[in-house]
């Protein structure tokens, strides 16, 4: 038994590990090693006293508790005192055995790795070997023979081993520069496939060569185009926020790589709103998973919509005056702005309330109506929100903010539907319409004249929307999973037709 105060061995078990830093002390590994418990609470001093030696203070990371032991490298033999049937700590030790204080390390050192060469080093070795047994078989076959023919033979062999040897190197370095050049040949043939594989992914540089494949995904009419596009808004592009990851000022920051270049995620976007794409579709396309799809079409309308946006599409008037075409200049030399209302098909909400507000009588269907409007020589000017599809075209004006744009001495074109007198008045700005049936169901002659001049000129406005339905979710059933991106994505498609040709050509 050991007496009081002694401080008993403990057998290693598996799951015991010396506590002193840069110890590896195993109950698993070695099994000659003890492994000894602190010093209870009663015994502070002591107890400080192993913690001080150990060098390690108690803290969060550090807690003495019953599994925290010392094993027996850290003792010397002295300190142990052996009783019948087990040796135990003598009183007050403390453990004075380190790495820091004897020089020896507390870990087993590890074998040193073995030296590789070179092979043209290991081939001359396996020469050098080779011509060593060769010799050492001439050698008893000469002692067998004459001592003058020996002589005589040595001398040739001696002369033929030279030439032999360097008819050897010869040819191995013949095989090693065989074997560059074919390594050369497949890293260049590696190059080729990667650059192949680069161009056949379906991204943008597949079509790079292209244009009409170009016009048909993203809208734009040439690659050229679509580069000039993306360089304009490279510098955002970079500090770009999305749902799902932030893009920090410093760029030199490691993170989860990006599993599309920006450009490809640009191309991956109008692919969406151009070719009206399904998730599910572009998922396959792009080799990515569908909601990383949402995630970033989400995140481009978004980027896209505050970039574009902060772009005045609205001309002052001498602008307008500037580039007005003839017929204008001689017909309506005032106007300002040709406006008309179109509207997108959307899903049917499940709430009876909103179902209502957004069924339009007109196109018996779930819409949402938008405004827009377009300068005399063709470029859109004015793009209002999405309201539901129950709204009227009045109505619709008068909330869009278009007429605090405009100016007393402006002018109007619109349908006849836009009945605005009464959201004109006082305003000092006039609306150019067609003239409504008489009440004796016939026209006059002027009005049948200014009904056709009218409109010749407002078809223009009739167009521009066409080129937004070309943007194949415009003409679609919009779902209401992007009900919240929907009027961004509206912004985006309008001004993109700006990069598009010019509606009206100027006459020389």
């Amino acid at each position: 038994m050991a007496t009081e105060g002694e401080v008993q061995l403990q057998v290693g078990k598996k799951d015991d590990y010396c506590c002193v830093p840069r110890c590896n002390g195993n109950g698993r590994i070695h099994l000659e090693l003890s492994f000894h418990h602190f010093p209870s609470e009663k015994k502070r001093e002591l107890r400080k006293k192993w913690i001080h030696a150990i060098r390690r203070d108690e803290g969060p990371f550090f807690k003495i508790g019953k599994n925290i032991v010392v094993c027996s490298r850290h003792f010397t033999a002295e300190d142990y005192r052996w009783t019948l049937v087990r040796k135990c700590l003598k009183p007050d030790v403390v453990p004075s055995v380190f790495e820091w204080n004897t020089g020896k390390p507390d870990k087993l050192p590890r074998k040193p790795p073995t030296e590789r060469k070179i092979l043209a080093e290991r081939t001359n070795n396996a020469v050098d070997i080779e011509i060593s047994l060769t010799h050492s078989d001439d050698e008893q076959n000469f002692s067998k023979q004459d001592p003058e023919i020996a002589s005589n033979e040595i001398s040739v062999l001696a002369h033929g081993d030279e030439n032999n040897n360097g008819g050897k190197l010869e040819i191995l370095e013949q095989h090693i520069q065989e074997k560059e050049d074919i390594i050369k040949a497949k890293d260049k043939e590696i190059e080729e496939l990667r650059e192949r594989l680069r161009i056949e992914k379906f991204g943008v540089n597949r079509f790079s060569f292209d244009d009409d494949m170009i016009d048909f995904y993203t809208g734009f009419y040439s690659y050229e185009l679509f580069l000039a596009f993306f360089e304009f808004i490279k510098p955002s592009v970079f500090y770009m926020k999305s749902v799902y990851y932030n893009v920090k000022n410093d760029h030199g920051i490691r993170g989860r790589p990006k599993s599309l270049e920006p450009i490809d995620e640009l191309f991956m976007f109008l692919c969406r709103v151009r070719c009206g794409f399904l998730s599910e579709d572009l998922a396959v396309r792009f080799n990515i998973h569908k909601s990383s799809v949402s995630r970033k079409l989400i995140t481009w309308a978004n980027f896209l919509y505050f970039l574009l946006g902060s772009i005045n599409i609205w001309p002052n008037r001498d602008k307008i005056q500037i580039h007005m075409p003839e017929d204008f200049k001689l017909l309506y030399p005032n106007t300002r702005i040709i406006i008309d209302c179109t509207e997108i098909y959307t899903e049917r909400p499940s709430s009876l309330a909103l179902g209502s507000k957004t069924f339009s009588s007109y196109k018996s269907h779930n819409t949402w109506k938008g405004l827009v409007g377009i300068a005399p020589h063709g470029a859109v000017t004015f793009i209002s929100s999405l309201y539901s599809g129950c709204i009227s075209d009045v109505a619709i004006t008068e909330h869009s903010g278009l007429i605090e744009l405009l100016e007393p001495g402006d002018q109007i074109m619109a349908d006849k539907g836009f009945v605005l007198d009464r959201v004109l008045t006082g305003s000092g700005v006039s609306i150019a319409t067609p003239h409504f049936l008489c009440a004796d169901g016939q026209f006059t002659q002027s009005q049948i004249e200014d009904n056709q001049k009218i409109a010749s000129l407002r078809i223009h406005v009739e167009r521009h929307i066409k080129k937004v339905k070309e943007y194949r979710l415009f003409n679609s059933v919009i779902p209401l999973s992007i009900a919240g991106s929907v009027n961004q994505l509206w912004t985006v498609v309008n001004i993109l037709t700006l990069f598009k040709r010019p509606l009206i050509k100027k006459k020389n």
